[in-house]
């Protein structure tokens, strides 16, 4: 093999490497990249409420269910919360105060 084609080789290579869909990553590298995302909720004091908002969104849980563990008295009130993204204070904390 001459040195010419030798080097057009490894450029070829290189390039292949450098923008092809390999990409050079440590095994622990790709672990964190392959980590599942975490929801909104992970550690936020009003954990249970977030997740119920969470589900309804993604259709594992009917209005009628989301309403009555939120403590919501119509369907219009659970789509206000979601659209304004707040957190529903809870009834227990308001009686604490």
């Amino acid at each position: 093999m001459s040195t010419r084609t030798n080097k057009r080789r490894i450029y070829q290579l290189l390039h292949s490497h450098l923008h092809g869909k390999s990409i050079w990553r440590s095994a622990e590298e790709q672990a964190w990249l392959d980590v599942a995302p975490v929801g909104r909720e992970f550690g936020s004091p009003d954990y249970e409420r977030l997740q119920i908002l969470d589900l309804y969104v993604a259709s594992q849980m009917t209005g009628d269910d989301a309403m009555q563990a939120l403590g919501l008295k119509s369907l219009e009130d659970l789509h206000q919360v979601l659209a304004a993204n707040l957190i529903v204070p809870r009834q227990d904390s308001a009686a604490k105060r």
